[in-house]
């Protein structure tokens, strides 16, 4: 029997944008896991946290639930302790599933450098998702260099272009400026009912 693959797509999503959601379709179509599970970082590390965890899984669950086979977790937002992605790959892989793991480009490039990144490499197989605006031959030579750095079993996809970053996001709130074409609208009405990111800032920097 073939082993059933599921993904782990994870980040503060602070807030979640179409380029989030732009991605986890990508994944869905390209592979058609069982399940995509969508995780919110509790307490990331490195980074300050000034929104509030209900928030942002709120938001996941606006923006991503419409989505097939896809699931938000709130297994980092429940712990207690810092969220590295390596505890979060051990605890899915005790499903028994092969795991993958999705990353934008910008994490993408940085996973070496991440808490025990050879056994990220080894518990899950990498995705990662460019969103168009980045140096596709960086990925590549990244691809090439985890491969035999690591052994790691590395599969690029490429997602509908989509700019913005959840920095740029949370300009535009402080700013009042319109959302259209930035974050579904379902995650629009949460950021104006709960008055989130009204100082540009209230995510992680």
């Amino acid at each position: 029997m073939e082993q059933k693959r599921i993904g782990i797509f994870g980040g503060t999503f602070a807030p979640p944008h179409l380029g989030h959601v732009l991605a986890a379709r990508a994944y869905l179509d390209a592979v058609k896991p069982e399940r995509l599970y969508i995780v919110p970082t509790g307490i990331p590390p490195h980074k300050v946290a000034e929104g509030t965890p209900a928030a942002r899984l709120e938001m996941c669950r606006a923006a991503f639930g419409n989505l097939p086979r896809t699931v938000i977790s709130d297994y980092e937002i429940k712990k207690e302790d810092v969220s590295y992605t390596v505890l979060t790959l051990e605890h899915f892989a005790e499903s028994g599933a092969a795991l993958d793991l999705l990353c934008g480009s910008d994490m993408f490039l940085s996973l070496s450098r991440w808490r025990r990144s050879r056994d990220i490499f080894r518990l899950a197989r990498i995705v990662g998702v460019s969103r168009g605006t980045e140096n596709i031959s960086l990925l590549e030579e990244k691809k090439a260099e985890y491969e035999a750095a690591f052994g790691a079993d590395v599969l690029l996809l490429y997602a509908e272009p989509y700019p913005l970053s959840s920095t740029e996001i949370r300009r535009r709130i402080a700013e009042g400026s319109s959302l259209e074409g930035g974050l579904p609208a379902s995650v629009i009405e949460i950021v104006e009912r709960e008055h989130l990111y009204a100082d540009g800032k209230n995510g992680y920097e």
